[in-house]
C-alpha cells in the first residue's frame, strides 16, 4: 500500500484500527445494540426497512400465529411471554440483530464499536446458523424472523482492514466459532465474549503501537482474580499490570492517526508495521516535507531535523504527531475526550481500585469461566499449565499467588481432576 500522492496535515482520526472519537458527543456507545450489529454482521443479515421496531415485527408474529390459534386470545399470553420480557431475542442467537431496533439514540458509536470485532472476525461468516431446540412457537416466530418481510442475506460488502494484532484476530475466531456451536450459551455470553475481547484489543494494541516497526506480539498483562487480595509487593502485577496499559493507551491515539494520515482511507488501510515494511527508499523525502508541512500547521517548537531513512522518518512524525496533543496545545481537548472514552468503554470493565494497593486489572468469576470455556473450546478439559499457556496467548497472565487462588476457585466449583499428588498432573474442565 503505497502512501498518499499528496501527504497534507488534516483532522486526526483513528478509525480504521479503533472506534473512539475525539468528539465527546461521538462517544456514546450501547452494547446490546452492538451485539445487534455484530451478529447481524456474523450471519450477513439486513434488516428490511420496513420493520423500524420490535412492534413491526410483533405485528407480523401477530398475524400469523392468530390465524393459527384457535382462541386469539391466546395471542396475549404470547405477547406477554415472548414480547413484553423480550425474550423474543433469546429464541435463537440471530434473533439478537433485533436489538438494532428502537435504539434510543444515534447508532453511529455502536457502529464503529462493532466495526473492531468486524475487523477482528475477518473473512470469517455464518453460512447457516447451528439449529436450535425450538418449540411450536417459537418455530412460528422463528420463521416470521426469517421471511423476507423481516430479514434478508445482505448484498452490501462490508469495509474490512486488516487486523492490526493479527495473532488476536485467529484466536477471537476460534473463540467465536466454539461459542457459535454452542447456541443457549452463545446467548448468554455473546456480550461479554466482545467485552473481553474488546479490552484484550485495547491492551494489546496500547502495548505494541511503540514497537511499530515489527508485526506486533503478545505482550505480558497481568490481572488478579475478583476475589483475592491485592499487594503492591507484587512485582509482575505493578510493572506489567494496570499502570502499564494506561501509560500505553496514550499512545492510541497519535499513533493510529499517523496511519491513518498516510494512507487513503476511502480504501483499505494497512496497520503502520505493515505500511513501513512496503515503504521504498524514494518515500523518505515525501515523509520529510510531511513533517515540515505538519510541524508548520500544528504550531510545534521541538527541534525538527530531516530524516535518512524510512524508519526515522515515521520516527520524527510519531514525536510530532505525540506533541500536537501536549497540555496546554489547542487539541490536548481531543487528545483528553478520546483517553477518556478509550478507559470508560473498554477497560474499565476489567480494572477494580483496591485501596492503597492501588488499581488493578480484574477479572471476575463469570469472565473466568467464559475465558475458561472457551480456551478448552470442544476439548472435554486440558492440563492446568495448558490452560495458562492459552490464556497468555490472548493477553491474559497470572503471577504464582493468582496462579494458587485460580486452582483453589476451580476446586470449589469443581472442575478440577488430580490425576495424582504432583501439581502437574491437575487437568480443568469445561463447565458446559
Amino acid at each position: 500500500m503505497p502512501l498518499l500522492d499528496d501527504l497534507q496535515p488534516k483532522n486526526n482520526s483513528a478509525a480504521s484500527f479503533y472506534p473512539v472519537s475525539a468528539n465527546s458527543a461521538n462517544n456514546k456507545y450501547d452494547w446490546d445494540t452492538v451485539v445487534g450489529f455484530f451478529i447481524k454482521a456474523l450471519h450477513n443479515l439486513e434488516i428490511e426497512k420496513s420493520i423500524k421496531t420490535i412492534d413491526d415485527f410483533k405485528e407480523l408474529c401477530r398475524i400469523k400465529l392468530t390465524n393459527k390459534l384457535d382462541d386469539e386470545q391466546f395471542w396475549y399470553i404470547i405477547e406477554k411471554m415472548y414480547f413484553d420480557s423480550e425474550q423474543v431475542l433469546h429464541i435463537a442467537p440471530e434473533m439478537q440483530a433485533l436489538k438494532v431496533l428502537d435504539s434510543e439514540s444515534s447508532n453511529a458509536g455502536d457502529e464503529r464499536l462493532t466495526s473492531l470485532f468486524v475487523n477482528l472476525m475477518g473473512s470469517m461468516q455464518l453460512i447457516k446458523p447451528p439449529a436450535a431446540n425450538l418449540n411450536f412457537l417459537e418455530k412460528e416466530i422463528k420463521t416470521v424472523f426469517d421471511s423476507p418481510q423481516v430479514t434478508s442475506k445482505s448484498k452490501k460488502t462490508l469495509k474490512q482492514h486488516m487486523s492490526y494484532l493479527p495473532y488476536l484476530s485467529e484466536l477471537f475466531q476460534k473463540d467465536l466459532a466454539f461459542l457459535v456451536s454452542q447456541p443457549e450459551h452463545f446467548l448468554q455470553q455473546i456480550k461479554s465474549l466482545l467485552k473481553l475481547y474488546g479490552f484484550l484489543y485495547t491492551a494489546q494494541l496500547s502495548l505494541n503501537l511503540k514497537g511499530w516497526a515489527k508485526e506486533p506480539s503478545v505482550k505480558d498483562c497481568y490481572f488478579i482474580l475478583d476475589s483475592e487480595k491485592a499487594s503492591k509487593e507484587r512485582t509482575k502485577l505493578q510493572l506489567h499490570g494496570h499502570k502499564q496499559v494506561i501509560e500505553s493507551s496514550y499512545a492510541l491515539f497519535p499513533y493510529l492517526a499517523l496511519n491513518e494520515s498516510l494512507q487513503d482511507t476511502k480504501n483499505v488501510v494497512v496497520p503502520l508495521w505493515q505500511l513501513v515494511n512496503e515503504l521504498t527508499v524514494t518515500d523518505t523525502d515525501a515523509l520529510n516535507r510531511y513533517a515540515e508541512e505538519f510541524y508548520t500547521d500544528r504550531k510545534l517548537i521541538s527541534d525538527l531535523q530531516p530524516a535518512n531513512n524510512n524508519i526515522e522518518a515515521i520516527s520524527t512524525l510519531a514525536k510530532l504527531f505525540s506533541e500536537q496533543f501536549k497540555k496546554g496545545s489547542t487539541r490536548e481537548t481531543a487528545f483528553t475526550n478520546f483517553v477518556k472514552a478509550t478507559r470508560e468503554t473498554l477497560i474499565r470493565p476489567f480494572e477494580q481500585g483496591r485501596k492503597r494497593a492501588g488499581s488493578y486489572l480484574v477479572l471476575n468469576q463469570d469472565y473466568l469461566l467464559l475465558l475458561t470455556n472457551i480456551t478448552i473450546g470442544h476439548r472435554e478439559k486440558i492440563r492446568l499449565h495448558e490452560l495458562l499457556k492459552e490464556f497468555q496467548s490472548r493477553g491474559v497472565f497470572f503471577d504464582k499467588s493468582s496462579e494458587v487462588c485460580l486452582i483453589e476457585l476451580f476446586e470449589r466449583m469443581g472442575n478440577v481432576e488430580r490425576m495424582s499428588d504432583s501439581g502437574d498432573a491437575v487437568y480443568v474442565r469445561k463447565t458446559i
